[in-house]
């Protein structure tokens, strides 16, 4: 059996009980000793923000600027496949490949150093990555149709590039996830969301984001 909370919350008048103390003496979630919600740490500063859900006047540019270029590349892809000739001999073909896969290897060296060293960039570098791969095996492929290493370019493809870019897309998720999780956490009010695409933008309050500087530093404590 373990040991009841005691609490120095005091009643007001109607029932209502004041934001005040609360001390439990065997906290079962922390295992720490008495607990006060009145003096919470920078940890608990970090995870009570107030976020907000909003689609500004910004936001709406944005996305009517994506709607436009949607609109703009739709009869220009169909110009494309019109007027584009079958074949054609393109000049620095070395330099385009090599080129490309120096960006990729770039890139994969980031993933690594972000991956190494845990930073939360890897989200960002793991999207870069994996549409790069997937570039990589639609044009191998794809220029390859006809010719004799036909096969080991479908195989490459398949078989290491495409699934590389699919893990890279299963990492940028997950990262992502883990992160929505801890700014939404899961309660009988409003249950977490389940897939990615349900989440909305978050925008964060400066006025809460104005720390006092040096405030809960181990540096400056005695």
């Amino acid at each position: 059996m373990g040991s009841n909370p005691t609490s120095s919350a005091t009643a007001k008048p109607g029932g209502a009980v004041s934001r005040g103390t609360t001390v439990c003496e065997n906290d079962p979630v922390k295992g720490e000793g008495p607990q006060r919600n009145d003096v919470p740490s920078w940890r608990g500063r970090l995870l009570g923000f107030r976020l907000h859900l909003s689609l500004s006047r910004r936001a709406q540019f944005v996305s009517l600027f994506f709607l436009v270029g949607v609109v703009v590349l739709v009869p220009w892809t169909v110009f494309l496949d019109l007027t584009l000739p079958r074949k054609y001999d393109a000049s620095h073909w070395r330099l385009l490949w090599t080129g490309f896969d120096a960006a990729l290897i770039g890139v994969l060296l980031l993933a690594a150093w972000a991956a190494w060293y845990r930073r939360q960039i890897l989200a960002a570098i793991a999207m870069v990555a994996g549409t790069l791969l997937f570039c990589d095996a639609w044009f191998d492929m794809v220029t390859s149709f006809g010719h004799r290493d036909e096969w080991l370019t479908l195989l490459t493809g398949f078989g290491v590039e495409m699934p590389l870019g699919v893990f890279f897309f299963w990492l940028y998720r997950r990262i992502a996830m883990t992160t929505l999780t801890v700014l939404h956490p899961d309660t009988s009010e409003i249950p977490r969301r389940r897939k990615l695409r349900d989440y909305q933008i978050v925008e964060l309050e400066r006025d809460v984001l104005e720390f006092e500087s040096g405030h809960d530093d181990p540096s400056t404590e005695h």
